[in-house]
């Protein structure tokens, strides 16, 4: 027993010190950059504008099927660059080459022409989850021409498949609370705002999105949704959507592969793939009740069901928790049918 313990821990060494040497190389070329007073809407569609009509060799280009991201390419160096909500400002993260100036480059010319304040992203939450974001997309293949090594990216598609296998047939299915209205306070980092009034069925819907605190928050946001009614007819309410993530999931799907990652963008690298496999191990290790207390804790309220005929006064409000996935976001459907017989849709 005790050899295979200094066995393990002289694994754990060696792989701390070589893959060590992975992770100082690649992690200094991952930027955070916050643009001041304003948002991701309007930022894309002046950088998309500029993009279209710049004719000269060196260019951004839109990554396909990504959105709100781009690869710059010039003889020199080649960067990565994903734009994300912050509230009234908008974050900007950059993986690049080594040869990427942090102060003086393309990117920042661009805004500061435009006359925007750029200043350096201090947000480590936000850093980390986009840094996980960059990994999700180099799993799926979805860089286009920007290279990531294969070592780097190799660790994400296997080696815990048994795992998770296990995570996901163990774990049983949670029950899915009924609707109701929740007027507490959320203490989450609002990232965005979006808001809509539609004239014919004078109903405002405003959706905020939040930062989670938990690690889940990596692959899902909190969303909320106020729904005044201000017509003079009191409307019910049914809500549907294509998709939307359950607790069941937070319980489950995040643990094993953020945990993966999370050791990745520790050591750079994952080799003792096989003792993780064989069930636990001293590097990756499934999280124990206090981890899933927390994450339970912070996910149940975005988990009940969505409203149905629900009856929303005039001139009243209603609120809707949910969480949805961060890579496909889907809208939520509404039905409004009022007293008078008026029925309305609007997804949003």
């Amino acid at each position: 027993m005790k050899k295979i313990v200094r066995l393990l821990v002289l694994v754990l060494m060696i792989t701390l010190v070589n893959s060590g040497i992975v992770s100082a190389k690649i992690s200094k070329n991952f930027y955070g950059y916050q643009v001041k007073d304003v948002n991701i809407r309007q930022l894309t569609y002046e950088i998309n504008n500029a993009i279209e009509e710049y004719k000269g060799d060196d260019k951004f280009v839109p990554l396909e099927n990504v959105q709100n991201a781009y690869i710059y390419t010039d003889p020199n160096c080649t960067y990565f660059i994903k734009v994300y909500p912050a509230k009234g400002d908008t974050n900007i993260y950059v993986v690049s080459n080594e040869k990427y100036d942090v102060e003086k480059n393309e990117l920042i010319d661009f805004f500061n022409q435009a006359g925007y304040k750029v200043t350096k992203l201090e947000d480590r939450d936000a850093l980390r989850e986009y840094k996980f974001d960059f990994f999700t997309l180099a799993r799926k293949n979805e860089l286009g021409n920007f290279y990531i090594s294969p070592d780097l990216v190799k660790p994400l598609k296997t080696g815990m498949k048994k795992l998770n296998n296990k995570m996901a047939k163990d774990n049983k299915k949670t029950s899915v609370f009924a609707y109701t209205p929740d007027k507490d306070p959320i203490d989450l980092n609002c990232i965005d705002s979006t808001n809509m009034y539609d004239e014919a069925a004078k109903i405002s819907i405003v959706q905020n999105e939040y930062r989670l605190k938990q690690k889940e928050n990596k692959y899902v946001h909190a969303f909320e949704y106020l729904v005044i009614n201000k017509n003079n007819s009191t409307a019910t309410v049914n809500a549907t959507s294509e998709r939307l993530a359950s607790l069941k999931d937070v319980t489950t799907e995040s643990f094993v592969d953020l945990d993966r990652l999370d050791l990745i963008d520790t050591v750079g690298s994952f080799p003792p793939v096989v003792v993780c496999t064989a069930g636990t191990s001293l590097l990756c290790s499934v999280p124990n009740w206090v981890r899933l207390a927390r994450i339970t804790a912070e996910s149940k309220r975005f988990t009940n069901a969505l409203p149905e005929n629900y009856e929303l006064k005039p001139q009243a409000e209603m609120r809707i928790l949910v969480l949805k996935y961060k890579d496909d976001p889907k809208p939520i459907n509404f039905n409004f049918k009022f007293a008078n017989g008026e029925t309305y849709n609007i997804s949003f």
